[in-house]
């Protein structure tokens, strides 16, 4: 029965170990087709980028363009306004100028009126002094002398009044210019205005130009942007997905290694179960020897009693012949020596079936034994293997129990990361914005904070103990309209290698940490309310071995 039940746990195991590797060559696959599709968008991804590239060449040669043709546009309007600054001073200076003359004429017409009065206060002097003259005759050389005087008067007064004249005509002639030049300043102010009218229309439409084109440069240095970080993550993607493929790889020959090492153990479990078969078959043998030998020994105990029946009756018999003849004694005699020695080879007989049936019994009481200890061997290894794993689960558990504790020291008793049974739960809003599996500034540093944790702690941890961090992404049952990402499931599992990948850069061994991803197949609350469904969002972290 134990060889048996060990042949089932060999055939049981080498059919899940079958299964495994199955399973574990289509993941293989799966990955390896990820992998190439990723390649291909990465590759298209690729061009995209080069082409925005070129675009934003393109775009940034016309806004430098454009930027040297504003830069000469302000130029030109500069000068129009130091243009146009320069005929408002002069056109200012022209007034003043003009101002003045108006003033000045003003002065020369009353000063002109003055000489006009004065001359003919002078020629009714001169008149009066004529008529005194006459009238007084012998003063005539005083009159003269007054006339002569009146006449230098009246000459300086006409000298003066023509002076004020020509000072006039020449004022006249200056105001004309004067408002000749304030037209003409005037028309070219009006042009000048216009001028720069057109320049600043000119200059509003570059602008517009400049800012649409500032607008389309933007738009798609965001493009380029979102297409460069789309492509660094589908590189990444593709990065783990290879260390992934590679590990998947060293697994897949680890368990082939293991399945061969089982295998031999198979075989020569297999070997020493055909060994024990044989054993079992001659000690089955044996005991059908036995029991043959035992009907023979019974057969020829039954024959033996027959024979000393009938030796007892030969011997009556013979005692019967002996009384009833004894002439016939030689005969008598060799009769009664026949029948000792029948009985005696009978004996014989009887006492070597039964030594053989000891050894026999012997045989078998030696198989039963070896048996026995066997089944015990088999017990003790089982105990001794059940121990071993019991204090590898106790010891796994044991670190799992400090893990957690350290978390909850460092992290503290807050409502949105909690303990449920073997996992640290994140609800995915402390960690990521909604719809996105960008780490905010606030997860990074939580996750810094557990990471540093991990560190410390995993350097307590015996180097053969195989432990796995593992980050499982969860998403709730609400469908993803647009974005990114085409279902929950490429959230999730994005949301995971995003966390998986901050903690490796923070030093966690890669070979350390686990991705996954289950989307919104395994809630922890079947219910439909907002709160529900945020408690769906989670990442999860296990610690656990492999």
């Amino acid at each position: 029965m134990v060889i048996i039940f060990v042949l089932l746990v060999f055939v049981l195991a080498q059919g899940f170990l079958s299964v495994a590797l199955s399973s574990r060559d289509q993941a293989l696959d799966r990955l390896n087709r990820q992998v190439a599709e990723l390649a291909e968008m990465l590759a298209l991804e690729r061009g995209q980028g080069e082409e925005l590239r070129a675009n934003l060449g393109r775009m940034t040669e016309e806004l430098r363009l454009a930027a040297a043709a504003r830069d000469t546009a302000l130029s030109q309007v500069s000068g129009l306004r130091e243009e146009r600054d320069r005929s408002a001073a002069d056109r200012e200076a022209l007034r003043s100028e003009r101002d003045r003359l108006a003033a000045r004429l003003a002065d020369l017409e009353l000063s002109a009126g003055g000489a006009a009065s004065r001359i003919a206060s002078l020629e009714e002097r001169l008149a009066e002094a004529l008529s005194r003259a006459e009238a007084m005759g012998g003063n005539t050389a005083q009159v003269l002398r007054d006339l002569t005087e009146a006449r230098r008067a009246l000459a300086a007064e006409r000298g003066a009044l023509e002076a004020a004249r020509a000072q006039l005509a020449e004022t006249q002639a200056r105001a004309g210019g004067a408002e000749q030049a304030r037209d003409r300043t005037a028309a070219e102010l009006a042009e000048t205005r216009r001028q720069l009218a057109e320049a600043q229309q000119a200059m509003a439409a570059l602008r517009q130009e400049m800012e649409a084109l500032n607008r389309t440069v933007a738009a798609d240095r965001a493009t380029i942007e979102a297409r460069l970080a789309d492509i660094a993550r589908l590189s990444q993607q593709v990065r783990q997905l290879a260390a992934l493929r590679d590990e998947m790889e060293r697994r897949a020959a680890e368990a082939l290694a293991r399945a061969g090492a089982e295998e031999a153990a198979r075989a020569a479990a297999e070997q020493a179960a055909r060994d024990e078969a044989g054993q079992r078959q001659r000690a089955e043998a044996a005991i059908r020897a036995a029991e043959a030998a035992r009907q023979q020994a019974e057969a020829l105990a039954a024959r033996s009693d027959q024979a000393r029946q009938q030796a007892e009756a030969s011997a009556a018999q013979a005692t019967q012949a002996r009384q009833q003849a004894e002439a016939a004694g030689g005969e008598h005699a060799r009769l009664a020596e026949s029948a000792r020695a029948q009985v005696a080879l009978l004996t014989q007989q009887l006492a070597t079936l039964r030594a053989e049936l000891s050894r026999i019994a012997a045989l078998l009481d030696a198989e039963e034994q070896s048996g026995r200890d066997k089944d015990a061997q088999i017990s003790q290894l089982g105990q001794r293997l059940n121990a071993a794993l019991a204090a590898r689960v106790e010891e796994l558990q044991r670190y799992r129990s400090d893990f957690f504790g350290r978390l909850r020291e460092v992290l503290g008793d807050r409502p949105e990361i909690r303990t449920v049974g073997d996992r640290f739960v994140f609800q995915s809003e402390v960690l990521f914005p909604v719809g996105s599996a960008e780490l905010s500034a606030a997860g990074q540093q939580q996750l810094r904070s557990l990471a540093q944790v991990l560190l410390d702690v995993s350097r307590r941890f015996p180097p053969d103990l195989a432990w796995v961090l593992r980050v499982d992404g969860h998403a709730d049952r609400n469908p993803i309209r647009g974005g990114r990402f085409a279902s929950n499931w490429e959230l999730s599992a994005a949301r995971a290698i995003a966390v998986a990948q901050l903690l490796i850069n923070e030093g966690l061994p890669a070979n350390r940490v686990a991705a996954a991803a289950f989307g919104e197949n395994q809630p922890i609350d079947e219910g439909e309310t907002p709160e529900a469904l945020a408690r769906n969002r989670r990442i999860e972290l296990r610690l656990t071995d492999r």
